[in-house]
């Protein structure tokens, strides 16, 4: 008995990179389930829409400041592909998700592609504030209300979770990871805390999603960019 053939549809919602199909009056006629979970908003809803939700900021790639619109429409305007740009879309939480948006047109429709890069953007920024930690003298201005900074040379979230006294990985978890910041391997850290290695990884997992990474080395140099742990 053979084998189910893989449809184009199927094959579409399994990856992870969001895919939009709009027509020439730039109303959505498909969307995979990356595009949906990105946006925000269920498939049947996308479906004959011509507005997308609205970027709180747009960027290009060298971190330019663009109009705050979706690149379909121009695509389709000029009939180019329009250059790759950043944008930030707003959670339901509060939070931001950052895209990386290109679109392409396809005779009289547009083909956008949306790929997540929000732990990528965070990890940059994160790598930026440990860079300007390190290049001082070994401590930084806490701010205080009005913004300035309070000058006592300690250095931020040492100590107090991630800089506002409140960590949001657990005990455990911090452990782990400055023990990792240490330069221990997971079977090190397993030995050391008296637990499995397996017991390693559940921590590593959890503490990388919450801090937004998308790998080992990421999360640990969040961890300590934020002040999660101390900087080896």
């Amino acid at each position: 008995m053979s084998e189910p053939t893989l449809t184009a549809a199927a094959a579409l919602d399994a990856i992870d990179e969001g895919v939009l199909v709009q027509d020439a009056e730039t109303q959505v006629v498909y969307a995979n389930r990356a595009a949906s979970e990105l946006l925000g908003v269920e498939r049947d809803e996308l479906r004959g829409r011509s507005e997308l939700p609205t970027p709180s900021e747009c960027l290009s790639e060298s971190g330019e400041a663009l109009p705050e619109r979706w690149p379909g429409a121009d695509a389709l305007r000029t009939g180019r592909p329009q250059r790759p740009r950043v944008m930030g879309l707003e959670r339901p939480d509060g939070g931001m998700r950052w895209v990386r948006v290109s679109a392409r047109p396809i005779g009289r429709s547009v083909l956008t592609s949306l790929l997540d890069v929000t732990a990528l953007r965070n990890a940059e920024e994160d790598a930026a504030t440990l860079a300007s930690r390190l290049s001082g003298d070994g401590g930084v201005k806490r701010p205080n209300g009005n913004g300035h900074g309070t000058g006592n040379g300690h250095q931020a979230g040492k100590g107090n979770g991630n800089g506002n006294g409140k960590s949001v990985l657990s005990p455990r978890e911090h452990q782990v990871v400055e023990l990792l910041a240490c330069g221990n391997t997971g079977e090190e850290v397993a030995e050391r805390l008296g637990i499995s290695p397996a017991t390693v990884r559940v921590h590593v997992r959890n503490a990388t999603g919450k801090l937004g990474a998308s790998t080992r080395t990421q999360a640990v140099a969040i961890a300590v960019a934020r002040g999660e742990v101390a900087a080896p």
